[in-house]
């Protein structure tokens, strides 16, 4: 007998009707029938994941449109026993599925429950919160002194009351202010009442932790609670049919793909402000054939005016808005308003959700963005490499002769016998930017296919110069940017053209010195800022407790800058010897920066002597401190200096003494005030060639100390069977800087070994191998956006800090 004649035969309790994964695929084997269901499927789990108001009670309109099948009409008869017609519906309609399903895909009315639904949503009987976005961990702060792991139905409904309508969506079912649209892009981003909500008490801890909120005890929930007894208790096993879903929407969204990923919403609402929101849709909305005015004309919604269209809509409406969109329109549009300046993000900064951190699909991707726009990132990042060389073959096809001759060619000093063969091997060698100089930016042609695999529109950056695209490309594919010069390789670039005037001088001709002057205004100028910059990162990077800061261990040169002149200036009070006040905007001539080191080192001396008033509070520790012996907490004060080894301290007491000496000895400030104030006593040769050995060496202390800002880029790393590990970093003048893992040190807040950072490999920390290290700050509209982020409560007596931190389950 067949399937199909044993279902018509069918009775509860006989177990015979359970369907496996392969046959449900069988028997589901039209693609429109699985993106029937699987809609039917994903509006059930809006309804049954919400909160619901208290006494709610099912509509005739919300069960009237849900037809079941024989198999759930056996089933909603017997729950009928127990409950009313309209909650036995619901109930069946929220389960779903057991052996077979319960509704009839074919003559269900899902237009019709849809408005029904929405009518429930808008008039705030059910219940979504908006998780994209610190708005709700803000009011739960405010709201709850204590950690809120677990909310009651009131405490739920007091914190989501006048807050926006959820945005979620299931295959094509986007719902949101705007209520329940048909988005052109098919997501799996669903609803959850499990939300990432706040930070606990211990400072160590930098997850958001999750918060349960509760729905209403209502005579749905309580029937849907019934029929799953009586499936368990009165029917067989229930057939594969969360397999069988979870494999039709992975194929439908994407899940295999590298493109496309589940935290758009995250992205757009907690890496954007409603103002760069509005240039987004704005941009979306250009010309009649925009992306997000085709989608919206597609749910019938007009757009007159695109200004008064964005201003009718709150900050959720929009996130909706744009999701309404293929994911490749809304990263285009994104990546135009970064372009054209109306989003501006710093050159070092990159955004990223805080709050909702998604890792979805195969390749576990996540997005970012920088001044270079949207990429899609995955978990492993030697996938880039398979990415370039991807978009290498889709311009040289092998299998065309033309493009596999014309790849030969290029790569002819490579050697191999076949195209494929060098194309590995030159890959395996060379740097990702050489590579795509080499064989992507070398012709329209190519680079127009390049930017179209890597999702731009190539009109948007044709104009561009050639260094900003090839880092527009390697942040798409997935490397590290090309970046320009530090501060002090401005110096180093004017040192040499200085010299290059000096050394051309042969007896003091007017000329010659006009030359020699106006070579000297660019020097001193960048020497100055070189000075800045150094006095201002040592003073902060030694004296500021970066522990307790939020975030931790970032730098900011303002920042920096402002608590070097608040320290020196409270150092030097009460002396007479030394009049001079250091400006926290900047403007210090060179003087005071050369005199400044001879004072920040007194101070270190000073504070080397009276070590326990700075030691921290026993309250600001981590909860490891006292008792993981193998990873011992480093940050013991609240100065970073008194927590270095000795012979750290010394050496770098050593360097702020030598960096005087080296500057007043070579004459520099002398030098620079007889060319630059028209004074008549010219420097003599040997008085220009010694302040040019002394800014040379200057230069080479502070780099190679690493008590200047000297941006270091992550170049790999390695591990070998006994677990240790190598990570290889390098400057902008090709030096080597390699971090030892372990390291001798547990949790210290310190930034990641993949990222580019500031490094001070002179500042090794007391009994480790591990150094001071610093990530690169960005002032923009996206940290204002977090400020005062996290927000700690008060250590609770509770047990509530032994939950883990939240972890987002994959949704791609």
């Amino acid at each position: 007998m067949s399937r199909a004649q044993l279902s018509s035969c069918f009775e509860p309790g006989r177990g015979e009707m359970v369907y496996t994964g392969s046959e449900l695929h069988e028997k589901y084997a039209n693609f429109e029938e699985q993106k029937s269901i699987l809609r039917l499927y994903g509006l059930s789990h809006f309804m049954g994941t919400s909160v619901l108001t208290g006494r709610y009670k099912v509509p005739v309109l919300l069960h009237d449109p849900i037809a079941l099948t024989p198999y759930g009409e056996l089933v909603c008869r017997r729950l009928m026993r127990n409950f009313k017609l309209a909650e036995a519906r619901m109930a069946c309609f929220l389960t779903f599925f057991h052996e077979e399903l319960l509704i009839d895909h074919a003559n269900t009315d899902i237009e019709a429950l849809i408005v029904a639904f929405n009518g429930e949503v808008q008039a705030g009987k059910v219940l979504h919160p908006f998780i994209w976005g610190r708005e709700l961990y803000d009011k739960a702060f405010d709201l709850f002194p204590q950690e809120p792991d677990v909310l009651d139905h009131a405490e739920s409904i007091k914190l989501l009351q006048d807050s926006p309508r959820g945005v979620f969506q299931q295959l094509d079912l986007l719902t949101g202010p705007l209520g329940i649209l048909r988005s052109c892009q098919m997501r799996s981003i669903p609803p959850s009442t499990r939300i990432p909500l706040y930070h606990c008490a211990k400072r160590s801890c930098t997850a958001v932790h999750g918060t349960y909120l509760n729905t209403a005890d209502s005579q749905v929930a309580k029937a849907q609670e019934k029929l799953d007894d009586i499936l368990a208790k009165e029917y067989g096993a229930p057939s594969a049919f969360f397999e069988f879903f979870a494999e039709a929407e992975d194929t439908l969204s994407g899940y295999y793909g590298d493109r496309d990923c589940a935290s758009e919403g995250a992205l757009l609402g907690e890496c954007f402000t409603e103002e760069e929101l509005d240039f987004v849709v704005l941009e979306s909305l250009k010309g009649k054939s925009a992306p997000l005015r085709d989608a919206l004309s597609r749910n019938d919604i007009a757009v007159g005016n695109p200004v008064e269209f964005v201003n009718s809509l709150s900050r959720a409406a929009k996130i909706q808005a744009l999701l309404l969109m293929r994911s490749r329109d809304l990263f285009a549009c994104v990546d135009r308003a970064i372009y054209t300046k109306q989003i501006d993000i710093p050159e070092h900064e990159i955004r990223e959700p805080r709050i909702v951190r998604i890792a979805s699909g195969f390749y576990r991707l996540s997005l970012e963005c920088s001044r270079y726009g949207v990429r899609v990132m995955p978990s492993d990042p030697s996938l880039a490499l398979v990415r370039l060389q991807r978009i290498i073959l889709a311009i040289y096809p092998l299998s065309e002769p033309g493009a596999s001759k014309e790849l030969h060619w290029r790569l002819r000093k490579v050697q191999g016998s076949t195209a494929e063969e060098k194309l590995q091997r030159y890959m395996e060698k060379e740097a990702p930017a050489e590579v795509i100089q080499h064989l992507i930016l070398v012709g329209p042609e190519s680079f127009s296919i390049a930017a179209d695999r890597c999702g731009l529109t190539a009109s948007d950056v044709e104009d561009m110069e050639d260094k900003e695209l090839l880092n527009i490309l390697l942040w798409k594919i997935g490397f590290s940017v090309v970046s320009g010069d530090e501060s002090t390789g401005s110096l180093q670039r004017h040192r040499e053209s200085f010299a290059q005037a000096v050394a051309a001088y042969s007896g003091y001709s007017e000329s010659e010195k006009y030359e020699i002057k106006r070579e000297s205004a660019p020097l001193f100028s960048s020497l100055e800022k070189a000075l800045d910059s150094t006095l201002s990162f040592s003073a902060w990077a030694l004296t500021f407790d970066h522990w307790s800061a939020h975030p931790r261990f970032d730098y900011y040169l303002s920042d920096a800058r402002s608590h070097m002149a608040e320290l020196l200036n409270s150092a030097a009070r009460g002396s007479s010897r030394d009049s001079v006040i250091y400006d926290s905007q900047g403007r210090n001539t060179l003087f005071p920066l050369i005199s400044g080191f001879t004072r920040l080192r007194s101070y270190l001396e000073q504070v080397t002597s009276e070590t326990e008033r700075y030691r921290r509070p026993a309250r600001d520790m981590p909860s490891y401190a006292q008792h993981a012996e193998l990873t011992p907490f480093p940050f013991l004060h609240t100065l970073p200096f008194l927590d270095l080894s000795s012979d750290s301290q010394d050496k770098i007491l050593d360097l702020l003494k030598e960096f005087t000496k080296i500057l007043e000895d070579g004459g520099v400030a002398d030098v620079r005030n007889r060319l630059q104030h028209q004074r008549e006593d010219f420097p003599k040769e040997d008085e220009l060639l010694r302040c040019l050995r002394a800014i040379g060496s200057f230069l080479d202390s502070i780099e190679i100390s690493g008590l200047c800002p000297t941006l270091f880029k992550s170049t790999g790393n390695s591990r070998d069977s006994a677990g240790r590990s190598s990570y290889s970093f390098k400057d902008y003048r090709g030096r080597d800087y390699v971090a030892k893992r372990p390291s001798g040190v547990g949790r210290a807040g310190l930034p990641g070994l993949l990222t580019d950072q500031f490094i001070v490999p002179v500042a090794n920390l007391n009994s480790t191998t591990e150094v001071l290290r610093f990530s690169v700050g960005a002032r923009s509209n996206y940290t204002e956006l977090w400020q005062e982020w996290p927000k700690y409560r008060v250590v609770s007596e509770s047990t509530r800090d032994l939950m883990g931190a939240l972890r987002v389950v994959d949704t791609g």
